[in-house]
Protein backbone atom coordinates (compact mmCIF):
# COMPACT_ATOMS: atom_id res chain seq x y z
CA UNK A 1 0.00 0.00 0.00
CA UNK A 2 1.05 3.62 -0.44
CA UNK A 3 1.78 6.23 2.19
CA UNK A 4 -1.68 7.80 1.75
CA UNK A 5 -3.39 5.80 4.56
CA UNK A 6 -0.51 6.59 6.90
CA UNK A 7 -0.64 10.30 6.06
CA UNK A 8 -4.35 10.20 6.85
CA UNK A 9 -3.54 8.49 10.16
CA UNK A 10 -0.97 11.21 10.94
CA UNK A 11 -3.48 13.97 10.23
CA UNK A 12 -6.01 12.22 12.46
CA UNK A 13 -3.39 11.83 15.21
CA UNK A 14 -2.82 15.60 15.17
CA UNK A 15 -6.53 16.47 15.10
CA UNK A 16 -7.78 14.04 17.76
CA UNK A 17 -6.41 15.92 20.82
CA UNK A 18 -8.12 19.13 19.64
CA UNK A 19 -11.41 17.28 19.18
CA UNK A 20 -11.26 15.74 22.65
CA UNK A 21 -10.38 19.12 24.18
CA UNK A 22 -13.41 20.96 22.77
CA UNK A 23 -15.97 18.14 22.84
CA UNK A 24 -16.75 16.96 26.35
CA UNK A 25 -19.01 14.19 25.01
CA UNK A 26 -16.03 12.26 23.66
CA UNK A 27 -15.53 9.17 25.79
CA UNK A 28 -12.94 6.45 25.38
CA UNK A 29 -13.74 3.35 27.48
CA UNK A 30 -11.47 3.18 30.51
CA UNK A 31 -9.96 -0.22 29.68
CA UNK A 32 -8.86 0.99 26.26
CA UNK A 33 -7.49 4.24 27.69
CA UNK A 34 -5.39 2.31 30.20
CA UNK A 35 -4.26 -0.14 27.53
CA UNK A 36 -3.21 2.67 25.17
CA UNK A 37 -1.21 4.30 27.97
CA UNK A 38 0.55 1.05 28.93
CA UNK A 39 1.25 0.22 25.28
CA UNK A 40 2.85 3.63 24.67
CA UNK A 41 4.80 3.47 27.94
CA UNK A 42 6.13 0.01 27.08
CA UNK A 43 7.36 1.14 23.64
CA UNK A 44 9.11 4.17 25.18
CA UNK A 45 10.80 2.03 27.84
CA UNK A 46 11.99 -0.30 25.07
CA UNK A 47 13.60 2.70 23.36
CA UNK A 48 15.38 3.70 26.57
CA UNK A 49 16.71 0.19 27.26
CA UNK A 50 18.14 -0.31 23.77
CA UNK A 51 20.66 1.42 21.56
CA UNK A 52 18.29 2.95 18.99
CA UNK A 53 18.88 5.93 16.73
CA UNK A 54 16.33 8.72 16.49
CA UNK A 55 15.48 7.75 12.91
CA UNK A 56 14.87 4.12 13.91
CA UNK A 57 12.66 5.31 16.77
CA UNK A 58 10.54 7.26 14.29
CA UNK A 59 10.31 4.20 12.06
CA UNK A 60 9.32 2.08 15.05
CA UNK A 61 6.65 4.55 16.16
CA UNK A 62 5.24 4.51 12.64
CA UNK A 63 4.97 0.71 12.66
CA UNK A 64 3.46 0.29 16.10
CA UNK A 65 1.28 3.39 16.41
CA UNK A 66 -0.13 4.04 12.93
CA UNK A 67 -3.31 2.07 13.73
CA UNK A 68 -4.11 3.96 16.97
CA UNK A 69 -5.65 7.09 15.34
CA UNK A 70 -7.69 4.86 13.00
CA UNK A 71 -8.97 2.92 16.01
CA UNK A 72 -10.00 6.10 17.81
CA UNK A 73 -11.81 7.76 14.87
CA UNK A 74 -15.21 6.02 15.38
CA UNK A 75 -15.03 6.81 19.11
CA UNK A 76 -14.23 10.50 18.68
CA UNK A 77 -16.05 11.10 15.38
CA UNK A 78 -18.97 8.65 15.73
CA UNK A 79 -20.87 7.67 12.60
CA UNK A 80 -24.59 8.05 12.24
CA UNK A 81 -26.49 4.85 11.49
CA UNK A 82 -26.87 5.91 7.85
CA UNK A 83 -23.16 6.73 7.49
CA UNK A 84 -22.25 3.41 9.10
CA UNK A 85 -24.40 1.48 6.62
CA UNK A 86 -22.92 3.47 3.72
CA UNK A 87 -19.45 2.60 4.93
CA UNK A 88 -20.35 -1.10 4.97
CA UNK A 89 -21.56 -0.77 1.39
CA UNK A 90 -18.24 0.77 0.33
CA UNK A 91 -16.35 -2.17 1.84
CA UNK A 92 -18.80 -4.54 0.16
CA UNK A 93 -18.15 -2.82 -3.19
CA UNK A 94 -14.39 -3.13 -2.65
CA UNK A 95 -14.88 -6.85 -2.03
CA UNK A 96 -16.90 -7.34 -5.21
CA UNK A 97 -14.21 -5.50 -7.18
CA UNK A 98 -11.60 -8.16 -6.33
CA UNK A 99 -13.14 -10.76 -8.66
CA UNK A 100 -12.66 -8.93 -11.99
CA UNK A 101 -9.23 -7.66 -10.91
CA UNK A 102 -7.99 -11.12 -9.89
CA UNK A 103 -9.41 -12.68 -13.07
CA UNK A 104 -7.49 -10.09 -15.08
CA UNK A 105 -4.31 -10.72 -13.08
CA UNK A 106 -4.59 -14.52 -13.31
CA UNK A 107 -5.37 -14.89 -16.99
CA UNK A 108 -4.06 -11.70 -18.64
CA UNK A 109 -1.55 -9.63 -16.64
CA UNK A 110 0.28 -12.66 -15.21
CA UNK A 111 -1.14 -15.25 -17.58
CA UNK A 112 2.27 -16.77 -18.25
CA UNK A 113 2.97 -17.48 -14.59
CA UNK A 114 1.91 -20.78 -13.06
CA UNK A 115 1.64 -19.61 -9.46
CA UNK A 116 -1.09 -17.64 -7.74
CA UNK A 117 1.27 -15.76 -5.40
CA UNK A 118 1.07 -12.56 -7.44
CA UNK A 119 -2.73 -12.39 -7.43
CA UNK A 120 -3.38 -9.68 -4.86
CA UNK A 121 -6.36 -7.95 -6.44
CA UNK A 122 -6.55 -4.23 -5.71
CA UNK A 123 -4.36 -4.75 -2.63
CA UNK A 124 -1.22 -4.97 -4.75
CA UNK A 125 0.98 -7.52 -6.48
CA UNK A 126 2.23 -10.49 -4.43
CA UNK A 127 -0.24 -9.92 -1.56
CA UNK A 128 -2.18 -13.14 -2.11
CA UNK A 129 -2.09 -14.10 1.58
CA UNK A 130 -3.41 -10.70 2.67
CA UNK A 131 -6.14 -10.82 0.02
CA UNK A 132 -7.20 -14.31 1.13
CA UNK A 133 -7.51 -13.23 4.77
CA UNK A 134 -9.43 -10.10 3.75
CA UNK A 135 -11.90 -12.01 1.57
CA UNK A 136 -12.45 -14.83 4.06
CA UNK A 137 -13.10 -12.21 6.74
CA UNK A 138 -15.71 -10.65 4.45
CA UNK A 139 -17.25 -14.10 3.96
CA UNK A 140 -17.58 -14.39 7.74
CA UNK A 141 -19.47 -11.07 7.77
CA UNK A 142 -21.73 -12.27 4.95
CA UNK A 143 -22.57 -15.37 7.00
CA UNK A 144 -23.24 -13.23 10.07
CA UNK A 145 -25.57 -10.90 8.15
CA UNK A 146 -27.32 -13.93 6.65
CA UNK A 147 -27.82 -15.49 10.08
CA UNK A 148 -29.24 -12.20 11.37
CA UNK A 149 -31.66 -11.85 8.41
CA UNK A 150 -29.96 -8.68 7.19
CA UNK A 151 -29.37 -10.09 3.69
CA UNK A 152 -31.47 -12.54 1.69
CA UNK A 153 -30.32 -15.99 0.64
CA UNK A 154 -29.87 -15.02 -3.07
CA UNK A 155 -27.77 -11.98 -2.12
CA UNK A 156 -25.76 -14.14 0.26
CA UNK A 157 -25.07 -16.80 -2.38
CA UNK A 158 -24.05 -14.34 -5.11
CA UNK A 159 -21.84 -12.36 -2.71
CA UNK A 160 -20.29 -15.55 -1.37
CA UNK A 161 -19.42 -16.74 -4.88
CA UNK A 162 -17.89 -13.38 -5.87
CA UNK A 163 -15.77 -13.28 -2.69
CA UNK A 164 -14.75 -16.94 -2.89
CA UNK A 165 -13.58 -17.25 -6.53
CA UNK A 166 -10.51 -14.98 -6.09
CA UNK A 167 -9.43 -17.13 -3.13
CA UNK A 168 -9.28 -20.20 -5.37
CA UNK A 169 -7.23 -18.35 -7.99
CA UNK A 170 -4.46 -17.08 -5.72
CA UNK A 171 -3.81 -20.55 -4.23
CA UNK A 172 -3.25 -19.50 -0.61
CA UNK A 173 -2.98 -22.70 1.41
CA UNK A 174 -4.04 -21.06 4.68
CA UNK A 175 -7.50 -20.65 3.14
CA UNK A 176 -8.26 -24.33 3.66
CA UNK A 177 -7.88 -23.78 7.42
CA UNK A 178 -9.65 -20.41 7.64
CA UNK A 179 -12.73 -21.22 5.57
CA UNK A 180 -14.16 -23.74 8.09
CA UNK A 181 -13.74 -21.14 10.84
CA UNK A 182 -15.59 -18.53 8.75
CA UNK A 183 -18.52 -20.88 8.17
CA UNK A 184 -18.74 -22.56 11.58
CA UNK A 185 -17.55 -20.10 14.25
CA UNK A 186 -20.48 -17.60 14.06
CA UNK A 187 -22.94 -20.45 14.72
CA UNK A 188 -21.69 -20.71 18.32
CA UNK A 189 -22.91 -17.19 19.10
CA UNK A 190 -26.46 -17.20 17.74
CA UNK A 191 -29.68 -18.30 19.36
CA UNK A 192 -30.99 -21.69 18.30
CA UNK A 193 -34.29 -20.86 16.62
CA UNK A 194 -35.56 -23.36 14.07
CA UNK A 195 -34.91 -21.10 11.07
CA UNK A 196 -31.42 -20.28 12.36
CA UNK A 197 -30.61 -23.98 12.77
CA UNK A 198 -31.68 -24.52 9.18
CA UNK A 199 -29.35 -21.72 8.07
CA UNK A 200 -26.47 -23.28 9.99
CA UNK A 201 -27.06 -26.64 8.31
CA UNK A 202 -27.22 -24.87 4.96
CA UNK A 203 -23.89 -23.15 5.53
CA UNK A 204 -22.30 -26.47 6.57
CA UNK A 205 -23.35 -27.96 3.22
CA UNK A 206 -21.96 -24.88 1.49
CA UNK A 207 -18.71 -25.27 3.41
CA UNK A 208 -18.29 -28.81 2.12
CA UNK A 209 -18.88 -27.62 -1.45
CA UNK A 210 -16.47 -24.68 -1.00
CA UNK A 211 -13.68 -26.94 0.28
CA UNK A 212 -14.13 -29.37 -2.61
CA UNK A 213 -14.04 -26.54 -5.17
CA UNK A 214 -11.01 -24.95 -3.51
CA UNK A 215 -9.03 -28.22 -3.54
CA UNK A 216 -10.01 -28.97 -7.14
CA UNK A 217 -8.94 -25.55 -8.45
CA UNK A 218 -5.78 -25.54 -6.34
CA UNK A 219 -4.72 -28.96 -7.64
CA UNK A 220 -5.50 -27.96 -11.23
CA UNK A 221 -3.13 -25.00 -11.19
CA UNK A 222 -0.54 -26.74 -9.00
CA UNK A 223 -0.20 -29.76 -11.32
CA UNK A 224 0.46 -27.39 -14.23
CA UNK A 225 3.73 -26.37 -12.55
CA UNK A 226 6.89 -28.42 -12.75
CA UNK A 227 7.09 -30.39 -9.51
CA UNK A 228 3.69 -29.16 -8.36
CA UNK A 229 1.79 -31.22 -5.80
CA UNK A 230 -1.83 -31.44 -4.73
CA UNK A 231 -3.17 -29.66 -1.68
CA UNK A 232 -3.40 -32.83 0.44
CA UNK A 233 0.29 -33.56 -0.21
CA UNK A 234 1.21 -30.94 2.38
CA UNK A 235 -0.31 -33.30 4.94
CA UNK A 236 0.16 -36.77 3.46
CA UNK A 237 3.64 -36.36 1.94
CA UNK A 238 6.26 -36.37 4.69
CA UNK A 239 8.82 -34.29 2.77
CA UNK A 240 6.31 -31.63 1.70
CA UNK A 241 4.86 -31.53 5.20
CA UNK A 242 8.29 -31.07 6.75
CA UNK A 243 9.41 -28.33 4.34
CA UNK A 244 6.18 -26.34 4.57
CA UNK A 245 6.04 -26.49 8.35
CA UNK A 246 9.69 -25.54 8.68
CA UNK A 247 9.11 -22.45 6.55
CA UNK A 248 6.04 -21.46 8.56
CA UNK A 249 6.88 -22.70 12.04
CA UNK A 250 10.61 -21.97 12.02
CA UNK A 251 10.24 -18.19 12.57
CA UNK A 252 7.62 -18.80 15.29
CA UNK A 253 9.89 -21.26 17.06
CA UNK A 254 12.81 -18.83 16.89
CA UNK A 255 10.61 -16.05 18.29
CA UNK A 256 9.72 -18.18 21.31
CA UNK A 257 13.14 -19.69 21.97
CA UNK A 258 15.88 -17.40 20.62
CA UNK A 259 14.38 -13.88 20.81
CA UNK A 260 13.99 -13.86 24.63
CA UNK A 261 17.16 -15.89 25.27
CA UNK A 262 19.95 -14.85 27.68
CA UNK A 263 18.80 -11.28 28.39
CA UNK A 264 15.77 -10.41 30.54
CA UNK A 265 15.66 -6.97 28.89
CA UNK A 266 15.22 -8.58 25.48
CA UNK A 267 12.74 -11.11 26.86
CA UNK A 268 10.40 -8.51 28.37
CA UNK A 269 10.94 -5.40 26.23
CA UNK A 270 12.53 -6.76 23.06
CA UNK A 271 15.26 -5.04 21.04
CA UNK A 272 13.19 -1.91 20.54
CA UNK A 273 10.36 -1.02 18.17
CA UNK A 274 11.77 -0.81 14.64
CA UNK A 275 15.19 -2.11 15.67
CA UNK A 276 14.80 -5.44 13.85
CA UNK A 277 12.97 -3.97 10.84
CA UNK A 278 14.13 -2.94 7.39
CA UNK A 279 13.27 0.69 6.74
CA UNK A 280 12.62 2.45 3.47
CA UNK A 281 16.23 3.61 3.63
CA UNK A 282 19.30 2.35 5.51
CA UNK A 283 19.04 5.22 8.00
CA UNK A 284 15.58 4.00 9.06
CA UNK A 285 16.65 0.36 9.39
CA UNK A 286 17.26 -1.20 12.79
CA UNK A 287 20.52 -2.22 14.45
CA UNK A 288 19.53 -5.90 14.44
CA UNK A 289 18.54 -6.11 10.78
CA UNK A 290 20.97 -9.00 10.28
CA UNK A 291 18.95 -11.05 12.79
CA UNK A 292 15.80 -10.26 10.80
CA UNK A 293 17.36 -11.84 7.70
CA UNK A 294 18.95 -14.76 9.52
CA UNK A 295 15.85 -15.76 11.52
CA UNK A 296 13.33 -14.80 8.81
CA UNK A 297 11.54 -12.18 10.92
CA UNK A 298 8.72 -10.99 8.65
CA UNK A 299 5.50 -12.35 10.16
CA UNK A 300 3.96 -10.16 12.82
CA UNK A 301 4.14 -12.47 15.86
CA UNK A 302 7.90 -13.10 15.50
CA UNK A 303 8.42 -9.39 14.85
CA UNK A 304 6.54 -8.48 18.02
CA UNK A 305 8.58 -10.91 20.10
CA UNK A 306 11.89 -9.64 18.71
CA UNK A 307 11.10 -5.91 18.85
CA UNK A 308 8.77 -5.36 21.84
CA UNK A 309 9.27 -8.58 23.81
CA UNK A 310 6.83 -10.71 25.74
CA UNK A 311 5.18 -7.77 27.54
CA UNK A 312 4.74 -5.76 24.36
CA UNK A 313 3.32 -8.76 22.53
CA UNK A 314 0.89 -9.35 25.39
CA UNK A 315 -0.25 -5.70 25.37
CA UNK A 316 -0.70 -5.72 21.58
CA UNK A 317 -2.91 -8.79 21.69
CA UNK A 318 -5.02 -7.31 24.48
CA UNK A 319 -6.53 -4.99 21.84
CA UNK A 320 -8.18 -7.82 19.84
CA UNK A 321 -9.02 -9.70 23.05
CA UNK A 322 -10.95 -6.69 24.41
CA UNK A 323 -12.60 -6.17 21.01
CA UNK A 324 -13.63 -9.83 20.90
CA UNK A 325 -15.47 -9.69 24.23
CA UNK A 326 -17.12 -6.41 23.24
CA UNK A 327 -18.21 -8.11 20.02
CA UNK A 328 -19.89 -10.85 22.06
CA UNK A 329 -22.06 -8.16 23.71
CA UNK A 330 -22.95 -6.41 20.45
CA UNK A 331 -23.68 -9.69 18.63
CA UNK A 332 -26.69 -10.20 20.93
CA UNK A 333 -28.40 -7.13 19.47
CA UNK A 334 -30.82 -7.25 16.56
CA UNK A 335 -30.39 -5.55 13.22
CA UNK A 336 -27.21 -4.39 11.51
CA UNK A 337 -25.27 -3.77 14.77
CA UNK A 338 -25.91 -7.35 15.93
CA UNK A 339 -24.86 -8.78 12.57
CA UNK A 340 -21.77 -6.57 12.58
CA UNK A 341 -20.83 -7.74 16.08
CA UNK A 342 -21.27 -11.37 15.03
CA UNK A 343 -18.98 -10.81 12.04
CA UNK A 344 -16.39 -9.07 14.20
CA UNK A 345 -16.05 -12.19 16.35
CA UNK A 346 -14.68 -14.19 13.43
CA UNK A 347 -12.73 -11.25 12.02
CA UNK A 348 -10.94 -10.93 15.36
CA UNK A 349 -10.01 -14.62 15.33
CA UNK A 350 -8.62 -14.21 11.80
CA UNK A 351 -6.69 -11.10 12.79
CA UNK A 352 -5.01 -12.92 15.68
CA UNK A 353 -4.22 -15.98 13.54
CA UNK A 354 -2.89 -13.80 10.72
CA UNK A 355 -0.07 -12.53 12.93
CA UNK A 356 1.46 -16.01 12.84
CA UNK A 357 1.05 -16.30 9.07
CA UNK A 358 1.69 -12.93 7.42
CA UNK A 359 3.03 -9.41 7.98
CA UNK A 360 -0.21 -8.11 9.52
CA UNK A 361 1.22 -5.10 11.33
CA UNK A 362 3.04 -3.95 8.17
CA UNK A 363 0.02 -4.50 5.91
CA UNK A 364 -1.99 -1.28 5.89
CA UNK A 365 -5.13 -2.97 4.58
CA UNK A 366 -5.27 -5.51 7.41
CA UNK A 367 -4.12 -3.39 10.33
CA UNK A 368 -6.16 -0.32 9.36
CA UNK A 369 -9.30 -2.21 8.40
CA UNK A 370 -9.30 -4.31 11.56
CA UNK A 371 -8.69 -1.47 14.00
CA UNK A 372 -11.12 0.85 12.24
CA UNK A 373 -13.73 -1.92 12.41
CA UNK A 374 -12.72 -2.52 16.04
CA UNK A 375 -13.16 1.16 16.91
CA UNK A 376 -16.66 1.10 15.43
CA UNK A 377 -17.40 -2.06 17.42
CA UNK A 378 -16.28 -0.37 20.64
CA UNK A 379 -18.55 2.59 19.82
CA UNK A 380 -21.49 0.21 19.33
CA UNK A 381 -20.60 -1.46 22.64
CA UNK A 382 -20.79 1.92 24.40
CA UNK A 383 -24.20 2.55 22.82
CA UNK A 384 -25.37 -0.89 23.95
CA UNK A 385 -24.26 -0.22 27.54
CA UNK A 386 -25.97 3.21 27.50
CA UNK A 387 -29.20 1.63 26.25
CA UNK A 388 -28.96 -0.96 29.01
CA UNK A 389 -28.50 1.72 31.67
CA UNK A 390 -31.46 3.69 30.27
CA UNK A 391 -33.63 0.57 30.33
CA UNK A 392 -32.62 -0.08 33.94
CA UNK A 393 -33.43 3.51 34.88
CA UNK A 394 -36.85 3.34 33.19
CA UNK A 395 -37.57 0.02 34.88
CA UNK A 396 -36.53 1.42 38.25
CA UNK A 397 -38.82 4.47 37.86
CA UNK A 398 -41.77 2.32 36.77
CA UNK A 399 -41.13 -0.08 39.61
Amino acid sequence: MTWVPELVALILLISLPFKTAVDKNVRIPLKYGILLFLYLLHILIGFLLNDITTWTMLAGLRIYFKFIPIFLVPLIYPFTEKAFKNLLMWIYALTMLQLPVVLWQRFIQFGVTTTGDRMGGTLGVSTSGVLAIFLISIISFLIAFYYKDEISFPVFMVSLAVAFIPITLNETKISIALLPIAFVFPAFFIRGKREVIFKVLMTLVLLLMVLIVFKTVYDYFSFKRAGGVGLTAFVTDEQEFKEYNENRLGPLRNALTIAPKDDLRFALFGRGAGNVSKGFTSILSGKYLREAYFYDIEMTFPKLMWEVGILGTFLFFLFPVFIFFDAVKVSRKEGVPGAYGLGMLTFTVFFILSTAYTYTIDSNILIFLYFFAGGQLVHLTSETEEEYEEDRAVGFVRG
